[in-house]
């Protein structure tokens, strides 16, 4: 199935699955680990056409995900390759694999470094788009709540479970591009308590979700995203408030 960048989210190409799941290991073993090694921190974002790190280190480097292609950005000087193994894709970042790579517990197993990664250019496209599509909500989001005097955290791509995410009061509220719960993406609210949830809301074991389909039928994806997240605020907020 071909797959064409959009303003709009679309469906999925046959190949995202595998792709999402092979870009989690890379995130997990070699993207996140080399800022990690530098910064401390662990911690991925939204880059043009997929994901990657911040800037880091004294020369501004950056490593990021773009079709099926690693790019590595150092200053002025900026070199790629394509993905193919975590191995050969380690050695082209300058990361050491580790089976603990310290960016937290509910990782993929490292498996066979020199396995091939099943990366489809397209899917990794979608995967791209979904995270755009993401921050762009998410910040959004995360600014009427700062507006509103509630501080929430900052936007982040976490490599554990691949999602972009921000918290606030003990509510986590993100964006998952597919996992155990869901193989496709989906919109979340997340208290961190989710003990005695009751309501039409809340229709997930660990607090509610809006799901790919619903917004692929939405004629305004942002708008019906932002309004699910705006409910779960309200409830979950009104919630922690409540319970001890």
């Amino acid at each position: 199935m071909a797959y064409i960048a959009s303003d709009r989210l679309e469906p999925l190409p046959d190949e995202y699955v595998e792709t999402r799941e092979a870009l989690r290991r890379l995130a997990v073993y070699v993207l996140s680990p080399a800022r990690k090694a530098v910064t401390g921190r662990i911690g991925l974002m939204p880059t043009a056409g997929g994901f990657g790190t911040p800037l880091f280190g004294d020369d501004d480097e950056q490593l990021r995900v773009e079709r099926g292609e690693l790019f590595r950005h150092r200053g002025a000087n900026a070199e790629s390759t394509a993905i193919t193994s975590l191995s050969a894709a380690a050695a082209f970042a300058g990361v050491a694999l580790s089976d603990d790579p310290g960016v937290g517990h509910d990782i993929p197993d490292l498996g066979d470094p020199g396995a091939p990664l099943p990366v489809s250019p397209a899917a990794a496209l979608a995967l791209g788009d979904f995270y755009r599509f993401s921050d762009s909500l998410l910040e959004e989001f995360r600014a009427e709540l700062d507006r509103s005097g509630q501080e929430c955290s900052t936007v982040q791509l976490w490599p554990e479970h691949f999602d972009l995410g921000c918290n606030i009061d003990g509510v986590n509220f993100g964006c998952s591009p597919g996992d155990g719960y869901s193989p496709e993406p989906y919109v979340y609210v997340g208290p961190w308590n989710s003990e005695g949830l009751d309501g039409d809301f809340w229709n997930a074991p660990f607090g509610a979700t809006l799901s790919y389909k619903d917004l692929l039928d939405s004629e305004n994806q942002h708008g019906t995203a932002l309004e699910f997240l705006r409910r779960g605020a309200g409830l979950a907020l009104q919630r922690a408030g409540e319970v001890p």
